[in-house]
């Protein structure tokens, strides 16, 4: 009779195996993260696009009842007639992005908004400090430190000052302006080659940080003052200015934060230059340059930027959404930012 076997004893891995299998996991994890990382990006970038043509919407039936689109910045009420202190086109805007309630809510005959005289801001906190999800893009943190912020800006044009031809140091290129409004009947070039809203960061508030929404105060414009009027801080006839501007913005980047601005894009209730929803087309969008201001209220670089790789998402007056690339050429993006400029735009330059 033969002999049992000893039983077999279980056999582990060895040192070499277990470090292949963890080598095969990393690769299998480096290949599949950026395609993660990927998929969440376009399902952002969508709802970006789905905010934007909400906006083009919105104009449009605004634009129905009271036969313009609304003001970019609205008159100050009758206790503070400060520039910068009326309510943006975004709060005019709720009612047609299923915001009645909000837009019921805020006081039309005030009309304070942050910025305005501290004592009659407070009236109107129940709206001001309401985030509106329509008005933020997923693809930004910077709405994560200003909730009641937007990323989403009206276009003054390829000007430094958000003033419209209304008045004598404005000239009124963009689809909005302080304290005047446009319509379809002013957009000569035609709605479809007319940006009305573009992407914008929100700043970080923190200085010393960079997040790319910063920007630099106290830099005046080489003309007029050092506010700009008419011709010299449009373009493209103020592009000397401009020029010059520009290397004082970057000088002051290169400096250190001194007059370092982060709270931009903060709030889209208040119709000011850098800290509510405007943007004008004087550089390209992202560029690397500096934004800067002289006057928060109503003058600066602001670009047009996003975290979308290669462009901004673009809301044009005609309601469609388009996406335009830092590469695109300086003259039609000048002449996208312009209503009434007479440029002929082909569909594929941008």
């Amino acid at each position: 009779m033969s002999s049992p076997r000893p039983p077999r004893e279980a056999r582990g891995f060895t040192l070499i195996e277990l470090l292949v299998v963890i080598a095969i996991i990393a690769v299998l994890i480096a290949l599949l993260l950026p395609a993660v990382q990927a998929a969440r990006e376009a399902a952002r970038r969508a709802q970006c696009i789905n905010n934007l043509k909400q906006l083009g919407l919105a104009m449009h039936n605004y634009h129905s009842v009271h036969n313009s689109f609304p003001i970019g910045q609205g008159l100050p009420g009758t206790m503070d007639t400060g520039t910068g202190h009326g309510p943006s086109m975004l709060l005019f805007l709720l009612s047609n992005i299923e915001q009645q309630s909000l837009s019921n809510a805020f006081n039309f005959s005030l009309q304070a908004t942050p910025g305005a005289d501290a004592s009659w801001v407070p009236i109107n906190t129940t709206v001001t400090q309401t985030g509106v999800a329509a008005y933020l893009c997923p693809s930004d943190f910077g709405s994560s430190v200003f909730r009641y912020g937007t990323n989403y800006g009206g276009s003054v044009g390829p000007q430094y000052l958000s003033y419209g031809a209304n008045n004598s140091r404005g000239t009124g290129l963009g689809m909005f302006a302080n304290q005047w409004s446009y319509g379809i009947r002013d957009c000569t070039d035609g709605t479809s080659n007319t940006i009305a809203f573009a992407e914008l960061l929100i700043g970080d508030n923190s200085t010393g940080s960079t997040n790319g929404a910063e920007t630099y105060n106290c830099v005046p414009w080489p003309a007029s003052g050092g506010t700009g009027s008419g011709a010299d801080q449009a373009m493209p006839s103020g592009l000397s200015n401009l020029k010059s501007y520009i290397v004082a913005c970057n000088a002051k980047r290169k400096a250190g934060t001194a007059n370092q601005v982060n709270d931009v894009g903060s709030y889209w209730a208040a119709g000011r230059m850098i800290q509510g929803p405007m943007g004008n087309e004087l550089v390209a969008p992202n560029s690397p340059d500096q934004d800067c201001f002289n006057f928060a209220q109503y003058s600066g670089i602001k670009t047009f930027r996003s975290r979308h790789p290669g462009g901004v998402n673009s809301s044009l007056a005609d309601g469609s959404v388009k996406f335009v690339k830092n590469s695109v050429n300086q003259l039609t993006w000048w002449a996208l930012g312009t209503k009434a400029g007479g440029e002929i735009i082909s569909s594929d330059a941008y």
